[in-house]
């Protein structure tokens, strides 16, 4: 069958085609777009979420899939139309169709959550793993991210201790140096990536040989607390969820407030990740219950202080991604009392202070969806004195979210240039930005800009 498509290309349907498996033959297509994208005209397919270059069949993808071809391939396989999932979700066809066509990406983790209960999978099956399915060529990440799974299945399993046994004030100094590296580095995903596996291999062997258990659980915890993090942003969510929970293991056993509290600020990620927001809330409150019972009025503990304040963020992120606006701002009210009490004070580790609340002000505006108030907050938001490469990368990245929504690309594309210089691991390795940068592809068609197509190739996106 003869069938267009919305980005001027025009192909022959082969029986028996779907989704997101190769549908068509090219007869003609605009072929301004397609040499933007570096992709000769013969060798042109359009699979409806992405363009893909097959020289044969197993040639590497030049527009590679995103989100929307996984929409599309599970509502499919659940025999649900896109008129059916649009009124189930509250959403145009219209809106539907541009999603799985790749032409806008879904900007709410809600409406993600909403398709996952209609079509019947995960939020992890709608948004894939970068780390090993995005990725063109080589896959460092993949390898980095391999080699700290095979030391977590390793450790679970008692083996003789090794000879010596790592000092325990010297796993200490590396898991500061290593949260030092997290937030200071552009590179610290690569940087931690060579890092990770022997810092938590020594934390592990310290801990088995310690009489002390205590203060060899605090380290331990602290290892796994900063692997779950770098695991989150890669991202691998089920192995980050593991390191979370061995986490908050080792920090009730170490019975340390500080550590049990950012335990419960970890895993609450790793719920919203897997779509359960109103468990994440209801973990960082419990946490922060247990957390004021503990801070003393008359002379607060700054961690503990700080603590309080951060699980609040984190509650009011998940309260914003499950449309609780008034709940959201509420929580984030009282994370602003508590930076404001600490004054010039950031965690060293959840990089928790003022700054960090106004970062999470914009990010609570982009998860509800309000592109106009995201653009608004950043013109007031001053991101240059907050101690982390990685809160600053976020601040312009939910920037950009707001100016795609409006329409925005230019601003949009040189935001995420300027997200990209304060941390270029934070950009490339981003899911969020990657759909961004794919709904700017889609939308500039012949006029495509060199710096979009550049940071494209530099995310992974397209072929170089």
């Amino acid at each position: 069958m003869h069938v267009g498509s919305p980005l001027g290309l025009v192909f022959d349907e082969e029986p028996g085609s779907t989704g997101g498996l190769r549908i068509g033959v090219v007869t003609s297509c605009d072929v301004s777009y397609a040499t933007t994208l570096g992709i000769p005209p013969s060798q042109h397919y359009y699979t409806g979420s992405s363009l893909v270059m097959v020289g044969d069949m197993d040639a590497e993808p030049t527009l590679l899939r995103g989100i929307g071809a996984n929409v599309a391939a599970h509502r499919r396989a659940a025999g649900v139309t896109q008129s059916d999932l649009a009124g189930r979700i509250g959403k145009s066809v219209q809106w539907v169709s541009a999603v799985e066509q790749g032409r806008r990406h879904a900007d709410r983790l809600t409406d993600l959550l909403r398709i996952a209960v209609v079509v019947g999978c995960t939020i992890e099956d709608l948004i894939g793993r970068p780390v090993d399915t995005l990725a063109p060529g080589g896959r460092p990440r993949g390898e980095a991210v391999a080699a700290v799974r095979e030391v977590i299945m390793r450790t679970a399993v008692p083996t003789p201790l090794p000879e010596p046994v790592p000092n325990l004030a010297e796993v200490s100094t590396r898991v500061a140096e290593a949260w030092t590296i997290w937030h200071g580095s552009p590179t610290a995903h690569a940087i931690l990536g060579g890092v990770l596996p022997g810092l938590l291999n020594d934390a592990t062997v310290a801990y088995r040989a310690a009489t002390e258990r205590r203060p060899a659980a605090r380290n331990l915890s602290g290892a796994y607390q900063i692997t779950r993090q770098w695991l989150h942003h890669i991202p691998d969510g089920d192995l980050a969820w593991v390191a979370a929970e061995r986490a908050m293991s080792a920090a009730r056993e170490a019975d340390d407030p500080h550590l049990i509290a950012l335990g419960a600020w970890s895993l609450s990620a790793s719920y919203r990740r897997a779509g359960q927001q109103d468990e994440a809330t209801r973990l960082c409150l419990a946490a922060a219950d247990e957390v004021k019972a503990r801070i003393s009025a008359d002379d607060p503990d700054k961690n503990l202080l700080a603590d309080y304040g951060m699980l609040h963020l984190a509650a009011a992120v998940s309260a914003a991604q499950s449309d609780e606006d008034g709940r959201a701002w509420a929580l984030h009210r009282v994370a602003d009392e508590a930076a404001r009490t600490l004054g010039a004070h950031y965690d060293p580790w959840t990089a928790f202070g003022r700054g960090n609340v106004d970062i999470h002000g914009l990010a609570i505006s982009a998860e509800l969806g309000r592109s106009d108030a995201v653009i608004e907050y950043a013109s007031r938001l001053n991101i240059d004195n907050v101690p982390s490469v990685e809160r600053r990368a976020a601040a312009l990245i939910n920037t950009a979210r707001g100016f795609v929504r409006r329409g925005e690309d230019e601003s949009a594309a040189l935001v995420l240039l300027d997200a990209e210089k304060v941390s270029n691991d934070e950009v490339h390795d981003s899911t969020l930005v990657r759909e961004l940068l794919r709904e700017l592809l889609f939308r500039d068609r012949a006029r495509a800009r060199s710096h979009v197509r550049g940071l494209a190739q530099r995310c992974g996106l397209i072929a170089a």
